[in-house]
């Protein structure tokens, strides 16, 4: 995919010049913005609801055959949604989206739309079909051509070797319909086997047209056989509702200088409709959902392009060279040509990866700030045929950034220069790290800031702050910890182009994973622009990481550790000694389990679960009061247990505890 650009300094609307007092932006897509096809890379599966100005998925029209659109301006066969087929007589060597592909004999015939003319000159006995993308379909029709007569005896249905036959009276008398969404069933060369869905078959066909008809069910797949030969004209493919799986990517937006990204923001209504044609109802419980992407890059192009030099190696050449490159990469030894077209790889250098779903209006955009670009993608995708989402805009806020670069280095405290650059930290023990911050200015716009947030894996020991070069202790002007969350304020020692000593902060704290990113960022609370995100760096010369994460040895996994109990007895009597139990444990090495906390009398029989949910890594804290689920005093002997479901198998830790009353 071919990215194209966006600048947004040509949009008056949305862009304003930067200075001193530049405040939070927004890129406006849809609705109040940028139009949706314009500022599309690629659209998969929507239209335009030019009504309201959003994107909603394709709808089908039953009564419309899938398989034939208008052609090309060079004459190429498109399917309803305006994509090229691709025919050939095998399978390809992988699937595309957009790319519907038929194969078999004569397969451009079956999808060309012309009703006379035989898909190949003689008989044929099998055809398989890459809709392109999943579709909800509910019927194949197939015939022969209604013009025409045999020119040789060839192998014709019934053993009939004549020629000057009507081909209409030589359609197949045996057929076998199959469907599937797996790519691999389409791929497989093997033309006597059905896919995995078996949609109708008849082996005493006796009429020239077959209406095969079945629940409507999503498929992409299809295989049609013929197990007695027979001539076809044309494989029509009918469906209803809404596509299940449709896609948006944008252009890449260059935003004019390097930013920081604030919130993603939409506007997405659901919808639901009786049928083609009828007007559709607000269901905002149906099961449709929007999930958004984003990434942010350095330069304008995700891409890294090579064409191949005359010993065989692949050279980094601009988009432009590589377009004016000749394809096809591989002579008649399956070497190289020097001069054609080499890889295209993701240039993860300048680009940061797609980030996780944001499928939440609102959220902070996981992406990298300090970056002059982005690019979205939004997936809608339904579980009902007749639901579909409509999305009628995207926001991302954006500001000048605070200060450039903004660097943070954690470290151990106890070996701030560890010899292989790595801080390993033991699993779930408290440890004491520190996290050097520095900030640079490049430009007026970048005004600095007064605060600091860092996010810890729980609630940390906080033991100092201090800034300058050597450092020196300074008190925070306010100090916040939360349950995994450290905010620093210190406006009396403000962070400005004129004033920007190094930074450090000192905290204990405890690590739950095998990898653990102590990110942070920067921000003034009394200005009008985003946090800044904190990027791995060297910030400090006094360590020597240049990094912002905390390993630990994987050998040390103990999903479920560090049980302890308030006390082994409980006397729920209300003096206010041992009336509760309290319940501490660790969970670390998972981003989730099934967690189950329960009491249980000596037979095994329950009499009090704590917990039943799901959760991540992280120390938690329970308390039993001594009553059984009738909120009863239970007085006897019992055992606690901790069990943890996980991919690797269930962990669990028991106790005796005992309730005198």
């Amino acid at each position: 995919m071919r990215n194209h650009v966006v600048r947004l300094l040509l949009a008056g609307m949305l862009v304003l010049p930067w200075g001193s007092s530049a405040e939070v932006r927004h890129l406006v897509i849809g609705r109040g913005g940028l139009d949706w096809r314009q500022s599309s890379d690629d659209l998969l599966g929507l239209v335009d609801a030019a009504f309201v100005g959003s994107l909603q998925p394709f709808e089908l029209d039953p009564k419309v055959n899938i398989a034939v659109g208008p052609p090309t301006e060079s004459g190429q066969f498109t399917n309803i949604f305006g994509h090229v087929w691709e025919v050939n007589s095998n399978p390809p060597a992988s699937v595309e989206d957009k790319s519907p592909f038929v194969y078999g004999r004569g397969p451009a015939f079956t999808i060309d739309g012309d009703l006379d003319q035989p898909t190949n000159s003689a008989p044929v006995s099998h055809y398989s079909f890459d809709l392109g993308l999943p579709v909800p379909i509910n019927r194949v029709v197939f015939f022969p051509p209604e013009k025409g007569r045999t020119t040789s005896s060839g192998d014709l249905p019934g053993g009939r070797g004549s020629s000057g036959l009507l081909i209409k009276d030589q359609f197949p008398r045996q057929y076998s319909l199959s469907g599937s969404l797996n790519e691999r069933e389409f791929l497989f060369q093997n033309f006597a086997n059905d896919f995995d869905v078996d949609l109708g078959s008849s082996f005493n066909h006796t009429t020239r047209v077959a209406d095969v008809r079945f629940p409507t069910q999503v498929l992409r797949f299809l295989r049609l056989r013929f197990p007695a030969r027979g001539f076809i004209a044309e494989v029509e493919f009918y469906g209803e509702g809404f596509l299940p799986q449709t896609r948006y990517v944008s252009q890449l937006f260059d935003m004019g200088e390097a930013v920081n990204f604030g919130r993603l923001q939409f506007d997405f209504d659901r919808f639901r409709s009786q049928g083609f044609g009828d007007e559709p109802v607000a269901a905002s419980d149906a099961p449709v959902h929007l999930a958004v992407e984003a990434r942010s890059g350095l330069d304008d192009t995700p891409l890294i392009y090579h064409v191949v030099t005359d010993i065989g190696a692949d050279k980094e050449v601009s988009e432009e060279v590589f377009n004016r490159a000749p394809s096809g990469t591989f002579n008649v030894n399956a070497a190289v040509i020097p001069g054609h077209q080499g890889p295209v790889l993701d240039d993860v250098a300048n680009w940061s990866f797609w980030s996780a779903r944001h499928q939440i209006t609102g959220a902070q955009l996981q992406v990298p700030d300090g970056r002059r670009f982005i690019q979205l993608r939004a997936f809608i995708t339904s579980d009902e045929v007749f639901a579909f989402g409509r999305l009628n805009s995207l926001s991302v806020e954006y500001s000048a950034l605070l200060a450039d670069p903004v660097l943070g280095e954690v470290a151990l405290m106890s070996d701030p220069q560890p010899e292989d650059g790595i801080v390993e930290v033991p699993l779930g023990d408290p440890v004491t790290l520190t996290y050097d911050v520095r900030a640079g200015f490049t430009a007026p716009s970048q005004t600095g800031f007064s605060a600091i947030r860092l996010r810890t894996p729980e609630a940390v020991d906080f033991q100092r702050f201090q800034m300058g070069d050597p450092l020196q202790d300074i008190e925070p002007d306010s100090l916040i910890i939360n349950a995994r969350e450290l905010l620093v304020y210190f406006p009396s020692n403000r962070i400005t182009p004129g004033s920007h000593p190094p930074m450090r902060l000192t905290f204990a704290t405890r690590v739950f994973n095998f990898t653990t990113m102590m990110e942070g960022e920067v921000f003034d609370p009394g200005g009008e622009n985003l946090p800044q995100s904190i990027d791995g760096g060297d910030a400090s010369p006094l360590v020597s990481t240049n990094d912002l994460r905390v390993v630990a040895p994987l050998e040390q996994l103990q999903v479920l550790s560090g049980l302890e109990l308030g006390s082994r007895i409980l006397t729920p009597n209300a003096d206010g000694v041992n009336d509760d139990l309290q319940i501490s444990f660790t969970l670390q090495g998972i981003v989730g389990g099934k967690l189950a906390v329960g009491l249980y009398d000596l037979s095994g029989r329950l009499v009090r679960r704590l917990v039943d949910t799901t959760r991540g890594e992280g120390r938690y804290t329970e308390t039993w009061d001594g009553t059984d689920g009738r909120g009863r005093v239970v007085p006897g002997l019992y055992l606690l247990r901790i069990a943890v479901g996980t991919d690797l198998g269930t962990f669990e830790d028991t106790r005796t505890v005992a309730v005198a009353y």
